[in-house]
């Protein structure tokens, strides 16, 4: 507690001022007209320090479709329609562009029996989900001859090695012989084999791709995690194919926020957070990621400072069924101190010779350290505070 001589507290509250020379109630400095003091309890209780930033409710996973082949543009989705596998995104040259699932881009002709590698997987577990019979693959493990050249179309499966070794260039005198360099197949292989060849036609005829050939050229298909939603079309019927078609996302809906830098170690993946809708309407919500990329303040607001990407997800996603983008308020919660003592902000007095007091009901001033402000009120410490203490505040 401090000492009454030359005790000097100033409060200032609702345009009044009140200054105690020491603790005698009867040396008050007027006016106080518009000052109405109240009293409450000290309490204990949890103290969060929380603000807002704004986010953006949009699609997840948003990104631009390349076309991956030379042609024109003949046909295009409409901007909104959803898109599984199997279907088409695009039409180039009239040949259909067909959305499988993976994470292997199609990046060359798969047209020699024999091929293998991540992207004949690819074809073969599409084509196989969308019903069609591919025949039997060699097992995880086997070696196997790659052909540089395309061999009779009689061939079930690449031939099986002679030998175990995992890969093997074709030496000196290996001209007029079978060509090529062995490989052993991982989970991740699949073969090129005649019955899928023949599977890929059965295929094109389907879809009306021309020529029906059993061959699947760079470009006739765009592998993608999942059903997409087309988003804004970049490319119009004519265009050059090979430049940018069209905006695709996630199905789902999702928040993002460009989180000031500063606050980047306030977040953190799994956090629950407080989105304010458009309507107020306040949903509960999940932190999903914390990007690690830096995003550059912009250029036209020199106060505008680095930023990382936050995503949220909506526990109830329902709330944005009718709503494509909008802009909303996300709260935040940060450092958090439990089982506090604290009291209103207006309960504190700042003292003459710096730092703050709380004057107890019908008793003294006593100095005060604060801690944690929020919700309007503060955490304190001090000589004889305790829960439950009366101390005076603004009303």
């Amino acid at each position: 507690m401090i000492g009454l001589a030359g005790l000097s507290v100033a409060l200032v509250l609702g345009g009044g001022y009140l200054v105690h020379h020491g603790l005698d109630r009867q040396d008050v400095a007027m006016p106080l007209s518009d000052v109405q003091v109240a009293t409450v309890a000290v309490e204990r209780t949890d103290l969060s320090d929380s603000w807002t930033e704004a986010g953006t409710v949009g699609y997840q996973k948003q990104r631009t479709i390349r076309g991956a082949s030379p042609g024109v543009v003949t046909w295009l989705p409409k901007s909104g329609a959803l898109k599984r596998r199997g279907d088409a995104l695009l039409r180039v040259d009239d040949r259909p562009v067909t959305l499988f699932y993976g994470r292997t881009p199609a990046f060359r002709d798969l047209d020699t029996v024999g091929q293998v590698g991540r992207d004949v997987r690819v074809i073969a577990v599409n084509l196989q989900a969308m019903g069609y019979e591919i025949g039997s693959q060699p097992a995880v493990g086997t070696v196997v001859r790659v052909p540089d050249v395309a061999p009779d179309d009689s061939s079930e499966t690449a031939r099986p090695a002679k030998d175990d070794s995992e890969r093997e260039e074709p030496g000196p005198g290996a001209q007029g012989k079978a060509s090529g360099y062995q490989v052993r197949l991982t989970e991740h292989d699949a073969v090129f084999t005649a019955a899928l060849r023949a599977a890929v036609r059965r295929w094109q005829q389907n879809i009306g791709s021309q020529p029906v050939d059993g061959t699947v050229r760079r470009g006739d298909v765009l592998v993608l995690p999942g059903a997409v939603r087309v988003g804004a079309l970049s490319a119009r019927l004519g265009d050059d194919a090979g430049g940018d078609l069209m905006a695709v996302s996630a199905q789902a809906k999702a928040v993002t926020v460009e989180l000031p830098m500063e606050r980047a170690d306030q977040v953190r993946a799994g956090q629950r957070v407080r989105v304010v809708l458009p309507d107020g309407r306040a949903a509960r919500a999940k932190v999903h990621t914390v990007s690690t990329n830096i995003v550059a303040g912009q250029e036209e607001d020199p106060a505008s400072g680095p930023k990382v990407t936050v995503t949220l997800g909506l526990d109830k996603p329902s709330l944005l069924a009718r709503i494509s983008s909008t802009p909303v308020d996300v709260q935040f919660t940060g450092t958090t101190h439990r089982a506090v003592l604290a009291v209103p902000v207006g309960a504190l007095l700042a003292l003459s010779g710096g730092g703050y007091g709380v004057q107890i009901s019908a008793g003294a001033v006593v100095a005060v350290e604060t801690g944690l402000y929020a919700d309007g009120k503060v955490e304190i410490t001090g000589d004889g505070i305790a829960e439950g203490t009366v101390v005076e505040t603004t009303s």
